[in-house]
């Protein structure tokens, strides 16, 4: 899908192969997964070749990030679905010229969907530069969001974990799975963070002449708030090891105590055992056999035999 954003008047519309391009300046062409029409129109427009989806995956860094006379090419090999936290992690790439910014991705994105509504309100932004910071502050914004939600949910699953409530077992399992579903969205949130971070230290040290000083001075804040956003990604991460540490500390006590109540529940059984095992010998010399009351003699050495072993047990304090 190729949608166009123009500049004046400002407008959004969704461009379709065999039609002509709307009214207005361009200053935006926002790919979604392409086809090859819509790859020619947004290269007929931008008058120069837009990378392939393996070029925008490379993980070189020459790869990632090239200048070419007035044309920025800008890649991130993982992203946009780290937003979100599910699914894989598909590449995002950027052509940014000083007159039009193009976009090529292949997921949705809050950050495309929130600075597509902004480019067509009032107060849009002016120019492809203005709109690729507003794209890159949606993003980082959009991250602290996700990393706050992920240490809500992490205080709430903690908090589960290490109370006393019955039925806390049956829980112990079910966090091993969101501590798993919690760590994979946080290492999809520090790769693209990190692409993203590169990309704007890139620009803040080979920055063009197009590219004004108060557009620097806004990559310069979004560099420092990726820095605390990579603070407090390192915290997250410290918390979800400890938390599972946690957990599997829980499942090898529970496990040790099903251990422990089957090796009592052996032991105790040992005398009943032995003497049902002595009395159930079929031998016409053993006495018993013709006492009036030993049948209720035997069940009550058997019973002794049991009890004994548990009081020793109470009283070691092995329970």
């Amino acid at each position: 899908m190729l949608t166009i954003h123009a500049a004046h008047p400002a407008a959004c519309s969704v461009w379709k192969s065999g039609t002509a391009a709307p009214s207005g300046t361009p200053v935006w062409l926002d790919l979604l997964d392409p086809d090859a029409a819509e790859r020619a129109e947004a290269e007929r427009v931008l008058g120069a070749k837009l990378p392939q989806r393996d070029q925008i995956s490379a993980i070189e860094l020459s790869s990632r990030l090239h200048a070419d006379n007035e044309i920025l090419r800008l890649n991130i090999p993982a992203f946009v679905r780290a937003e979100s936290g599910k699914g894989a992690m598909t590449p995002l790439g950027f052509v940014l010229t000083p007159k039009l910014l193009v976009s090529i991705r292949y997921a949705e994105s809050l950050a495309f969907a929130h600075t597509s509504k902004l480019a067509t309100a009032a107060d849009a932004p002016n120019g492809s530069v203005e709109t690729f910071i507003a794209l890159i502050e949606a993003i980082v914004n959009i991250a602290a969001d996700r990393m706050e939600e992920t240490s809500g949910e992490l205080s709430k699953l903690s908090r589960a974990v290490f109370s006393d409530e019955r039925g806390q077992r049956g829980l112990l399992r079910g966090a091993l799975f969101k501590v798993g579903a919690m760590q994979r969205q946080i290492v999809q949130l520090r790769a693209a963070m990190l692409g993203v971070s590169r990309v704007i230290a890139y620009l803040c040290e080979t920055a063009p002449t197009w590219i004004d000083k108060k557009h620097l001075q806004r990559l310069k804040t979004m560099q420092t708030d990726i820095a605390s956003l990579n603070e407090f990604d390192q915290q997250l991460s410290d918390r979800l090891q400890f938390l599972l540490d946690a957990v599997l500390g829980f499942i090898n006590n529970n496990q040790n105590d099903i251990m422990k109540v089957l090796t009592i529940v052996s032991v105790v059984t040992i005398g009943p055992m032995t003497f049902a095992g002595i009395w159930g010998m079929n031998f016409k010399s053993i006495a018993e056999y013709d006492w009036p009351h030993g049948y209720a003699m035997a069940l009550t050495v058997m019973a002794i035999s049991v009890i004994v072993p548990l009081a020793i047990f109470k009283w070691k304090k092995w329970f």
